[in-house]
Formats: structure tokens, C-alpha cells, sequence
């Protein structure tokens, strides 16, 4: 198989990887565009902040967008402080009351038409990951700018990122531009090769349908890692369809959350999917925040949850990755998680706690909004 990109290195911890970014932010010598669903003014966000200021200091244009809900709390404080240094900053709908950061938003229009299109937009949000370093360089995943990822007592939390380096980032920075510039496409683009983005309507319906057309042409494994399983019935289906045809389907879930209830959610559909023969495994210990699949010899990293949010409503990004060093480092890093986990039998589930399944099921009433 064709690569898909030149050069493909994997981040598995918050040190490695915020280390490994701020050395090219550092070393930034033009341009850098940064997009995150959460930013917040902690010890991370405020590295991250200087190290911003500094490649402004030097020349390099800088823009950042962050989203309006995943960044409240600090936002605005981050907004001020970096546009200080010529750096431009935007917010991807801020809540209608916060009234001194509509300048920043990407809502067109009027006032009243900006309050109307928030409320019926309201439950789109932007939780893509992205930072373009001089039109060449990207990194892509699951880490948000915040302390969180570091976890308690050095316990970082389970995420994965990818960093990218080809001429085929342009394209990744046309998708940030078009998000930018406000520009709400209805026509379709031609396929991108290395990436899955769905910041139209059309690219949306691509890039679920590619998922499903992936798992389908699945010939020997679909392994999953993600955060928030809840599955829409089309990708039930098709890892079922996998399971069928003698493919290995295994899935790594969380047995804790950031979001407490989720795990309780995804146990809903763990009856279902092991009647098919599926395997399901519940992450034990920190906090499994990672996005990632393994189908065959190729790998998806980035933003996506497999959940209603990301199917139907969030802008998200993620990569695809084939370099033999990067399938086996996949590879590595599933089973490693493999050996951290309990496998989820029929006769556990059996003993589940009463009040976790009512919990689930009352979530699962709210599945297309979670």
C-alpha cells in the first residue's frame, strides 16, 4: 500500500507528546494555526501560551481557534492575552450571553441571526485537534491544551496523537481554512488521501460511509480503542458483519470516564455485540481518553468518539497512517492496553450493578446529544 505520508510518528502520554510539540512550535518559522476543543490557562495552557508569543515575537503568523463550550472557562483571558502579540483568535460559537467574544465567533450576520443560528446549532461544536506548523508539519489526535491529560500524581491519562510531515498537510490546512473563513460548504470536495475531516455536510456522509466501508473490507482484524462508545446501528452492523466473516473484532473501552455516566452507556450495547462475538474489554486504572482503530494494516487517529456527537454533529479530524513501523507500534500499543483490561464475558455483565444499568439506559435515551 502506498504511504500516505512521508513521515508518521506516534505519541502515546501527555509528556512525550506536549514536549515534542512545543519543540516545533519552537522551531516554527512562518506560519502555525492551532485548533483544540478545550484551552485552558493552566500549567499546559500557559506554556503553550508563551511558547505562541515567542514564534509571534519571531515573524511567524499564528491563528488559533478554540471552541466555545470545551474552552469557557478561560477563553476569553486566552484570547486577550495572545491577540496581544499580533496573534489572531477566534472562537468557534461562543454561548449568546458572552457577549464580548462575538466579535471572535464564526457566526455570520446580524445579531439576531447570529442568536438564531447558535441556538440551532447549538449542539455542533468543534472538537477537532490540530496544529499546522509552516504549512508542513501537522499534529492530530486526542490531546486538548489542558493539564488534564497529565492526570493525577503523574498518571497520565491513555491518548494517542500522531504526528505528519508531507505536502499533502496543505490539504489538512485548506480544512482549517474553510472552518476559519466561515464557510459552511454544500459542495462536495474530491477525496483527500491520509485524512477524514467532515466540516460539511457531504464530507460528514463521506466520512462515516468510508468508516463502514473500511470495517466491511476488514480481512483480518478491526481493532478499536476509543473513549466513548455508543455506537450508531450502522457500525454495530458492520462490526458484527466483520465478526462473521472471521475478522477479529476487539473493542477497549474505559471502565472509568472524565464523563462518569459514559461507561454506563456503553455497557448498553455490550449484550448485543458479544451474542455476535464480538470481544469487548474495559480499560482499568487512568483515565482511557484515546480515539484510534486498527483495521488491517491501516490506522485511524485523531478526534473522532465513535458516538452520535462525532457521527452527527462535531467537527472532528483524524488521519490515516500505514507505515510499518506505525502498524506495529499500533499493534504494541492494543495489546499493551489488552493487558491492562478485563475482558467483558455474558456472565459479568450478568452481575453489572443494577443502578449502573439504569444509569446507562436513561443516557441511552439521550444518545444522539451525548
Amino acid at each position: 500500500m502506498k504511504p500516505y505520508w512521508q513521515q508518521e510518528t506516534l505519541y502515546f502520554d501527555a509528556k512525550t507528546y506536549f514536549d515534542a510539540l512545543l519543540q516545533d512550535i519552537q522551531q516554527a518559522k512562518s506560519s502555525l494555526v492551532l485548533e483544540t476543543y478545550i484551552f485552558n490557562n493552566d500549567a499546559i495552557g500557559k506554556t503553550i501560551i508563551k511558547a505562541l508569543k515567542q514564534a509571534a515575537g519571531r515573524g511567524v503568523s499564528i491563528r488559533v481557534l478554540m471552541d466555545g463550550i470545551g474552552s469557557y472557562d478561560d477563553e476569553e483571558q486566552i484570547a486577550n492575552e495572545l491577540e496581544g502579540t499580533s496573534i489572531d483568535v477566534r472562537i468557534f460559537r461562543p454561548l449568546p450571553w458572552r457577549f464580548s467574544l462575538h466579535r471572535r465567533g464564526l457566526l455570520q450576520g446580524k445579531w439576531h441571526q447570529k442568536l438564531s443560528n447558535f441556538f440551532w446549532r447549538i449542539n455542533k461544536r468543534n472538537h477537532r485537534k490540530l496544529c499546522i506548523i509552516d504549512n508542513r508539519i501537522a499534529w492530530v489526535g486526542s490531546f486538548n491544551i489542558t493539564q488534564d491529560h497529565f492526570g493525577n500524581d503523574g498518571n497520565s491519562w491513555k491518548d494517542l496523537a500522531a504526528r505528519v510531515c508531507d505536502d499533502n498537510v496543505q490539504k489538512l490546512q485548506q480544512s482549517f481554512d474553510q472552518i476559519w473563513q466561515r464557510v459552511d460548504t454544500k459542495r462536495r470536495y474530491p477525496r483527500v488521501r491520509g485524512f477524514f475531516s467532515n466540516h460539511s455536510i457531504l464530507l460528514r456522509m463521506e466520512k462515516n460511509a468510508s468508516l463502514i466501508q473500511l470495517i466491511d473490507s476488514a480481512k483480518t482484524r478491526v481493532w478499536i480503542t476509543n473513549a466513548y462508545f455508543s455506537p450508531s446501528f450502522t457500525l454495530l452492523k458492520a462490526l458484527k458483519r466483520a465478526h462473521a466473516i472471521g475478522v477479529s473484532v476487539r473493542i477497549v473501552v474505559p471502565e472509568k470516564s472524565d464523563l462518569f455516566f459514559f461507561p454506563a452507556l456503553s455497557s448498553t450495547y455490550y449484550a448485543d455485540l458479544l451474542k455476535a462475538g464480538v470481544q469487548i474489554f474495559e480499560y482499568q486504572g487512568k483515565i482511557l481518553h484515546e480515539k484510534s482503530m486498527l483495521i488491517d494494516n491501516c490506522a485511524i487517529v485523531g478526534s473522532t468518539n465513535l458516538n452520535y456527537r462525532s457521527f452527527l454533529h462535531d467537527l472532528e479530524l483524524d488521519v490515516l497512517l500505514n507505515h510499518p513501523k506505525t502498524i506495529h507500534d499500533m499493534e504494541k500499543n492494543f495489546l499493551d492496553a489488552l493487558e491492562h483490561s478485563r475482558e467483558i464475558t455474558a456472565p459479568y455483565l450478568s452481575r453489572y450493578p443494577l443502578l449502573l444499568r439504569i444509569i446507562g439506559w436513561l443516557s441511552r435515551l439521550l444518545r444522539y446529544w451525548l
